[in-house]
């Protein structure tokens, strides 16, 4: 039988691209999402479903597990950001950063060790951000966001693994159409990075940034701190010089 893929965060982007891989190497897709279906021949099911509302999305993985599924792998995809001086940054979408890119993982895996049925064994992927790693002037509150998911990741392992849950960290490389910093090296389109992620996502190493640009900046924030901070600055201090604004969506 074809592996189960839950993906959270299906309805675009990077999310819908990993999906249309999944399901053209003949896996089970389900998508999870704020918005509509946006396409209903891609999926198996959707639940529309939003990641900051406890009761919605508790509501939803409960249900996906009453019909009986059994995903192999679940993918956390939701993602908003706010670019833009930190100074002018409104106190509602640094919320929503850290709503939707923190605590809305956290909510996931509450979820599925509430409702998962207990002999089933699950991979969670808490999709990460080389931002997260060494943060980004201009993208203040997402490389936050994304910071709290890497660290609650690691520190939720020992626990989850009692309810037979995994939990993957897997950062996508630089991306010019999707990507948190619009400038930056080496870039990636989606359509190069999806399938990329998804034999990742399935094959599970604990933590890996896709890209090799991504792999040397974490070399080097581990190596030399400064350097690695200093060439992230100069990326978002050019963002800042530029004008570069991005609302949260």
């Amino acid at each position: 039988m074809a592996k189960e893929i839950w993906i959270v965060g299906a309805s675009q982007g990077l999310g819908l691209q990993v999906a249309r891989d999944y399901a053209r190497r003949k896996r089970r897709v389900v998508g999870l999402g704020r918005r509509p279906c946006p396409a209903p021949d891609l999926f198996e099911a959707w639940r529309q479903a939003d990641v900051t509302s406890l009761d919605s999305f508790e509501a939803a993985i409960a249900g996906l597990y009453g019909e009986g599924r059994g995903p192999a792998v679940i993918v956390y995809m939701a993602s908003t950001l706010y670019q833009g001086p930190l100074t002018e940054a409104p106190d509602a979408m640094l919320r929503a950063e850290i709503d939707t890119n923190y605590l809305g993982f956290v909510r996931l895996c509450q979820a599925v060790a509430a409702f998962k049925p207990t002999g089933q064994t699950v991979r969670l992927v808490a999709v990460a951000s080389t931002l997260g790693y060494v943060g980004c002037p201009s993208l203040d509150g997402y490389s936050a966001s994304k910071a709290a998911l890497i660290s609650f990741a690691r520190s939720s392992r020992r626990e989850l693994a009692g309810h037979r849950i995994a939990v993957q960290i897997l950062s996508p490389p630089h991306m010019t159409d999707g990507g948190a910093d619009l400038v930056g090296p080496q870039p990636f389109t989606k359509a190069w990075a999806a399938p990329r992620f998804a034999r990742a996502a399935e094959r599970g190493p604990p933590e890996r940034l896709l890209g090799f640009s991504n792999g040397l900046m974490l070399l080097m924030a581990r190596l030399a701190r400064p350097l690695a901070q200093a060439i992230m600055d100069g990326i978002g201090a050019d963002a800042l010089r530029r004008g570069a604004r991005r609302p949260a969506v």
